[in-house]
Order: C-alpha cells, then structure tokens, then sequence
C-alpha cells in the first residue's frame, strides 16, 4: 500500500432522501486525510439526487435504474480508486476514526485482507443509542479452513462494518446481480474464504435501526428475508468460489427450509434451485436437503422442551 493510501467509501442508496445527508456527511467528517466519497443511487424515486448534489464535486454520484444492492455494489466498486474500499448504507454513519483505523490495520498487516468493525445500533438520532449484536471474537480471523470445510464463524459486522484491501475486493466484485438484498453477507463470507483479516473489538460505525430494515419488520417476514437470501447467496458463492461448495450447499437447503415453513418458495426461487440441481448431482442435494430437513425439526422439538 502507498504511505497515505487512497480510501473509497462506496455508499448504496434507495430511497432513502431522508438519512442520506446525514451518511455523507459522516463519511467527509473523516480524521483520515484522503479519500474519495461515492454514493450510487439506485434508482431513487424520492429527492435523494437533490440530497447528493448539495454536496458539489465534494461527492461523486452514479445515478443508475433500480437493480437492487448487488448491483449498486457493483457499480460503486467499478467507479472506485482506492486501495482501501469501505463500505457505507445510505441510513448508517461512519464514526470519526472509521478510515484511519482501517488504514492502520491494513497498513500494519500486510497480510490482512478485510477489516469488519460492528456497527453500534441507534435509532432515529444518533444520541438514541440501543444495545447491538454481541461480538464473540475479536482480534485476527483466519476462517478459511473452516468454510472450506462448510461452516462459517459468526460475524455479526453489516454492511457499513466492511473494508477491504483493493486487491481482495477485485476477486469478488462483481458479484451476482440476483442478490438484491443483504448483499453484504455474499461479500463478507467470499472475503473470509480468501483471506486472514481483523475483527475490530472498537466501534467505527453505527447502524441505524427503523423501520424500513428488511430485518426489521414482522418475524414472519424476517425469516424469509433470511431464507431467501441464503438460497441465493448460497448459489452464487457455490458457482464463483469452489472451495465454499460444501457451505453454498447448506446454504441453499437451509433457506429452502425457512422458505418452505414461512409461506413458500416462490416462482422464482424454484427455478434458480432447479438449476442449481441440475448442476450439482441430485444424490448429493437430496442429501444436503435432507439433514437440513433434520436440523430444523430437531431444533423445533428441542426448542418446544425447553420453553
């Protein structure tokens, strides 16, 4: 890396005129010198455009039609040129330090391709502050072998807690299109099955908390957020990266579960799986889907003994 290395925040937005003045703003209060701010707009129909060109050269836009986060990252990433990327939704904010720390870690391990940080939850101020998700390791992660061997660790950083080295990003963007939500989780898992790296134990983001989160409505719809994003996540890592076939795999029948016990597997989804099937042989599919069947029941009935 360069002595004072270029830093590109890439900020993904969709109709989100309301919070996005508030992301830009932190992502220029930096302490860290030199970087660039990019905001992709994902085909807003609101005022954001308006909220970007406030800012004059300060903020370069990429205004492009509606194509879900996936998409945004892509063109973000395309229009970056930075040796460091960090990664910023259009309703969350870089704490002060956010760049400089980063740059330190990359600058200090050589060997480090990614540095997550988790973001502190707040609501709709960032003085209404709530308790965020526990941090169970901090420190180096080498999780390479254990996804080869597929499982993953639990990383609870979003998407506003991601930087990587240039170099790491280049083997995993673009990434599929057909994630059009929760697209962080393609990213970070692709990231850790490439390269040791940093789990901060300081906080650098904050994630805001409203209503609008796709985590954030009715458990029902949480579920299948969730389920659909593993289907699809699950896919696309399986085709990109070979060594994660074992965890696409379970990925993939994981969702279908949560899918099929939440409302159905929608039209969709059933052909990207057929697909999926076809390529992959049905003897170890029908065994993949068959233990994840298993998993869930068992945890219901041990769930249901313990309440």
């Amino acid at each position: 890396m360069n002595t004072v290395p270029l830093v590109s925040i890439l900020i993904n937005n969709y109709n989100y005129e309301r919070f996005l003045s508030e992301a830009i703003s932190s992502a220029l209060d930096q302490t860290y010198p030199t970087y660039e701010v990019i905001v992709v707009d994902d085909g807003s129909t609101d005022n954001s455009l308006s909220v970007v060109d406030s800012y004059g050269d300060r903020v370069k836009l990429i205004a492009k039609q509606n194509g879900g986060q996936a998409s945004a990252f892509n063109a973000g990433f395309e229009a970056s040129r930075g040796d460091v990327i960090c990664f910023l939704d259009s309703d969350d904010l870089f704490l002060p330090d956010k760049l400089a720390r980063a740059v330190e870690i990359f600058s200090e391990n050589p060997d480090f391709g990614w540095c997550f940080d988790t973001p502190e939850w707040f609501g709709g101020s960032a003085g209404q502050r709530y308790a965020g998700p526990d941090v169970c390791k901090s420190g180096t992660v080498d999780a390479r072998n254990m996804l080869s061997r597929g499982s993953a660790p639990y990383i609870p950083s979003a998407t506003s807690g991601l930087s990587f080295r240039r170099q790491l990003l280049e083997q995993i963007l673009p990434m599929p299109d057909m994630i059009r939500i929760t697209s962080d989780n393609y990213i970070k898992i692709a990231a850790l099955s490439l390269a040791q790296g940093w789990l901060s134990p300081q906080t650098l983001s904050m994630q805001r908390i409203h209503g609008e989160n796709a985590y954030t409505n009715s458990k029902n719809s949480r579920k299948r957020v969730r389920g659909r994003t593993e289907v699809l996540t699950g896919i696309g890592l399986d085709r990109n990266f070979p060594a994660l076939r074992r965890l696409g795999l379970n990925s993939v029948c994981h969702g279908l579960v949560t899918l099929s016990v939440t409302g159905g597997i929608d039209l969709e989804i059933r052909e990207l799986v057929l697909s999926y099937m076809s390529s992959i042989g049905i003897f170890t599919w029908s065994t993949a889907l068959a233990k994840s069947f298993c998993k869930t029941a068992v945890g219901k009935l041990m769930r249901s003994r313990l309440a």
